[in-house]
């Protein structure tokens, strides 16, 4: 079992391990170790060779990463003994004799440091498994939105990540899991990482914080659909998506005014109703705006063959799928979609987006996303054309233009013009040279008024045709985001 150091032991072991560079960094370096140990992959023996060479380094990796044991005689003479102590101690490490062994996987991300269950507990197919930050838990951090709240709840904390980094600009941070072992591990890393604003809870869903609101709600809940609930980091007791549809709809009522829930999901497309009309009825009534980014769509087949690897034994994956294609048939299941939502409280008439983005941007995107949100109340402060042509508004400045040119007579001449995100979440936007000279000129000090009044003085066009072009042009660079008041 797993004891939380020390603050003071916490800052040694941190410091420690940074010495010894165990750290993002080196791992995105090491090219052999950017894939997880898997029996199913055979891997192991391929990530053991590279870290073959005594030192510090690769024993922690052989350790903490790979799960592989040692002979304690090799690790004193690496490591020193007040680290060493630490390590067994907190149970991160169990000593058989001679042989050190490792209990815990530990993943450097975004500067912290994550405890989990090893690879090796995961392929005995757990229960109650704890697992490390995964393609989901990266793509949930990088959509939230960090601004400064008073009270965050991290729904299905697992090893706490969501926690811990909410813990920066939160308050307070609550963190609840229907897995009584993440409260052990979520306490753990957050001591591990100096973080001491978090408070663990279990229970199912939103019964632990039963009459709380708070002003953020991250979920990377259990969303995968399949027949079977064994697992409770990624199966749930309901039918097909029905946990996602539960959370969206009770979230509501633990919001705060202009607070969010932001989730990853999945949800099925079965015959006679898209995948769309689905998760436009669990939003249906919630009071939210949402704004949805679908990632990605798989057949059934290619689905199910897909989870099958990833959550049953790799003797019983071949003849799980007539199983899993009962299942779906059945329910008349033609394909699951999935991606990531953000829903957040507001009094007044509500508005939804959905928009189609890839499932792993390369960056973080949450400031973008709560971009988003401001660029839509922008225009519902400013309905009307008088109201709009009042505003002082600026490009965003994580844009830029990219213009193609198409040879034409022995010279290069314009064919188009792109307007276009270098940060954030992709978007673009096909412009006419004109539009472009007049969005150089909103930088936020006048008012959209007066521009549009010199811009039909210089060219000697009437104003009204010049600001009812204008007003188009702008709404639809607000609603995609690339004007801000």
């Amino acid at each position: 079992m797993l004891k939380p150091l020390s603050p003071q032991d916490a800052q040694r072991l941190r410091e420690f391990l940074g010495e010894a560079n165990y750290t993002h960094e080196e791992f995105q370096s090491r090219q052999t170790l950017l894939e997880v140990p898997s029996i199913a992959s055979h891997n192991l023996p391929f990530l053991l060779d590279g870290t073959r060479e005594p030192s510090v380094l690769n024993l922690l990796l052989r350790w903490f990463y790979l799960g592989a044991p040692s002979e304690g005689e090799l690790a004193a003479s690496l490591i020193a003994g007040p680290a060493l102590s630490l390590m067994l101690e907190s149970g991160m490490l169990t000593r058989d004799g001679s042989v050190l062994a490792p209990v815990i996987m530990l993943t450097p991300c975004d500067g912290f440091l994550f405890a989990a269950d090893t690879a090796a507990r995961m392929a005995l197919q757990a229960p109650d498994l704890v697992i490390w930050p995964n393609p989901t838990t990266r793509l949930l951090n990088q959509f939230t939105i960090r601004k400064p709240v008073r009270a965050t709840l991290d729904l299905g904390t697992g090893c706490g990540i969501q926690a811990v980094l909410a813990a920066n600009h939160s308050q307070l941070v609550t963190a609840t899991d229907l897995n009584p072992r993440a409260a052990e591990f979520t306490l753990f890393n957050a001591r591990l990482n100096g973080v001491e604003n978090i408070e663990c809870l279990a229970g199912d869903t939103f019964a632990p914080v039963r009459n709380r609101t708070f002003d953020l709600i991250t979920a990377n809940p259990p969303f995968f659909i399949t027949p079977s609930s064994d697992q409770i980091y990624c199966e749930n007791g309901m039918e097909l998506d029905g946990y996602c549809r539960r959370v969206a709809r009770e979230a509501p009522d633990h919001l705060n005014e202009g607070g969010y829930l932001q989730m990853v999901f999945e949800c099925v497309q079965v015959r006679g109703q898209s995948w769309r009309n689905r998760v436009l009825e669990w939003i249906d009534g919630t009071g939210c705006d949402v704004w949805i980014f679908h990632s990605y769509a798989r057949d059934a087949l290619a689905y199910a063959w897909e989870r099958i690897r990833q959550t049953v034994p790799a003797a019983e994956v071949e003849e799980s799928l007539p199983h899993w294609m009962d299942y779906y048939r059945q329910r008349g299941v033609e394909e699951i979609h999935g991606g990531i939502l953000a829903m957040r409280r507001r009094t007044g008439r509500n508005w939804v987006r959905i928009e189609d983005m890839p499932l792993d941007p390369n960056q973080p995107f949450g400031e973008a996303v709560g971009k988003a949100f401001a660029s839509i109340d922008l225009l519902e402060l400013h309905g009307s054309d008088e109201e709009l042509l009042g505003a002082r508004l600026r490009l965003c400045p994580d844009t830029q233009i990219d213009q193609r040119l198409r040879q034409s007579e022995g010279r290069w001449q314009a064919a188009g013009m792109t307007l276009r995100f270098t940060n954030g979440i992709p978007a673009s936007m096909r412009l006419d040279p004109p539009v472009a000279e007049f969005l150089a000129r909103l930088d936020g000090r006048r008012s959209l008024h007066e521009l549009i009044q010199d811009l039909a003085q210089e060219a000697r066009i009437d104003p009204q045709v010049v600001q009812r072009e204008c007003l188009l042009v702008v709404r639809r660079l607000i609603e995609r985001r690339f004007l801000d008041p």
